[in-house]
């Protein structure tokens, strides 16, 4: 059967630990060890900026940026950790559902999806850096 791109994202929501925009503020203010991870194109986070601190990786480039077994000039050294808690967000949380699930099924321990990506993000009152 075919699954269309709201059944992947859905999937991927329910396999994954789900967080709001306080929560994240909270690990944050604690210095809480985490990697934000932004998974829309380069273009689009150029254009309406990310959260303090996040690196932009985008889904289409993740799988083999996180990955272990590829050559190194593949590789994000930022992103091999699996055992550091990893946040994936996006610009509404429907693309980062699904490069949460990804990195879950990669191997990563703790990964958790921002709820309504950098939008409720703004909409909760937190800003976005350029």
């Amino acid at each position: 059967m075919k699954k269309t791109f709201n059944d992947m994202v859905e999937e991927s929501r329910d396999e994954l630990e789900i967080i709001d925009s306080h929560t994240l503020n909270t690990l944050m203010k604690d210095k809480e060890e985490i990697v934000i991870i932004d998974v829309n194109d380069k273009e689009e986070v150029d254009e309406r900026g990310m959260i303090k601190g996040a690196l932009n990786v985008s889904l289409g480039t993740l799988p083999y940026k996180a990955d272990q077994d590829v050559p190194e000039s593949f590789k994000d050294k930022r992103i091999q950790n699996r055992d550091k808690k990893v946040v994936v967000t996006c610009g509404l949380g429907l693309c980062a559902a699904i490069g949460g699930k990804l990195l879950k099924d990669m191997g990563f321990k703790d990964v958790v999806l921002l709820d309504g990506g950098v939008t409720q993000w703004v909409e909760d009152g937190y800003e976005l850096e350029k």
